[in-house]
């Protein structure tokens, strides 16, 4: 078992700073059209950087099997 961010899309207003924040390419990209964040969770480290950086709270870790 690992941790993964996950994005809320209700709380995501789409500022990206977790896209620049996050260490590793590819992890979190933005879907342009909803303006919102997602994140790979096969990419994912687990580091929660952008957990801590995220204004609105719209990133959370959790556990992936």
């Amino acid at each position: 078992m690992y941790f993964s961010a996950k994005v809320d899309e209700q709380k995501c207003i789409g500022c990206k700073i977790c896209l620049v924040t996050c260490p590793d390419p590819n992890v979190i990209s933005f879907i342009k059209d909803r303006k919102k964040a997602l994140v790979n969770p096969k990419r994912c480290k687990g580091c929660g950087l952008c957990v801590m950086v995220c204004p609105k709270s719209a990133l959370s870790m959790q556990s992936v099997n």
